[in-house]
């Protein structure tokens, strides 16, 4: 017993010590944001997310200072990771918007009214979100199933089926988005005039097309030094991993 309290404690002190110099680091950043030292900035907000630390603020600053620094497609980046944990932050999703129109040739996803709402529901929320509204509404369906046997009115009657119907979409939405994010991974082209192979090697034959930096992609396969990719046009190809920031 004396031996777990004191391994209790080193633990509680290590994670002490670690918040505090995560919480120093984002403070570092923000002043050298409000300096206009951005290089600094980003170094500081990148050594946070180097030890395995994230959230929406971190991502949302570390887009602002990318942003200044003129440095598009790492902005366009931070901000796309941020919308990821906190999809209906204002600030982000505006300032996203800002950086897509500094972008050069931007590859957007084709306009469809059925497709963007579609995209816009499931973009909207988190799959926490989903889950938390499934579970809800269990709740909420078992209550009404309980007071429906014991008094089965009319009210109670449509209440049940209510949350009953509730349920099914929100598991319904659980399981599409989760089905989304393992079979859809993305990443953000990062350097300009980024060359797009037919295979995996380097060789001016094999030559397809470029792409810009801060042209979002999807990935289809990975090696160690290349990723197959497939863009919004109908392009599809291999380039480099060290032209791409994925988002994930």
């Amino acid at each position: 017993m004396a031996m777990l309290k004191i391994f209790n404690i080193i633990l509680l002190t290590m994670g002490m010590v670690y918040s505090q110099n995560m919480d120093s680091l984002f403070s570092d950043g923000n002043e050298y944001y409000n300096k206009n030292q951005f290089n600094d900035a980003v170094e500081a907000y990148e050594s946070i997310l180097n030890q395995g630390f994230y959230s929406a603020d971190l991502y949302y600053n570390l887009g602002n200072t990318y942003y200044r620094l003129e440095d598009f497609a790492n902005a366009r980046w931070s901000y796309e990771m941020g919308i990821s944990i906190d999809p209906r932050n204002k600030d982000i999703v505006h300032n996203l918007m800002l950086t897509k129109q500094k972008i050069p040739h931007t590859l957007e996803t084709p306009d469809s009214q059925i497709l963007n709402l579609i995209n816009n529901f499931l973009s909207s929320f988190t799959y926490g979100d989903f889950i938390f509204f499934s579970s809800l509404m269990l709740l909420l369906y078992s209550i009404s199933f309980i007071i429906y046997r014991l008094n089965p009115s009319r009210s109670i009657i449509i209440s049940y089926y209510l949350c009953m119907v509730l349920f099914f979409l929100g598991t319904s939405s659980s399981v599409i988005k989760f089905l989304w994010e393992r079979n859809n991974s993305f990443g953000i082209i990062l350097n300009d005039e980024t060359q797009l192979y037919s295979a995996p090697f380097l060789n001016d034959n094999i030559k397809i097309s470029i792409f810009f930096s801060g042209n979002k992609v999807k990935i289809e396969q990975t090696t160690d030094k290349w990723l197959e990719i497939s863009s919004m046009d109908g392009r599809k190809g291999w380039i480099r991993l060290e032209d791409i920031r994925t988002l994930d």
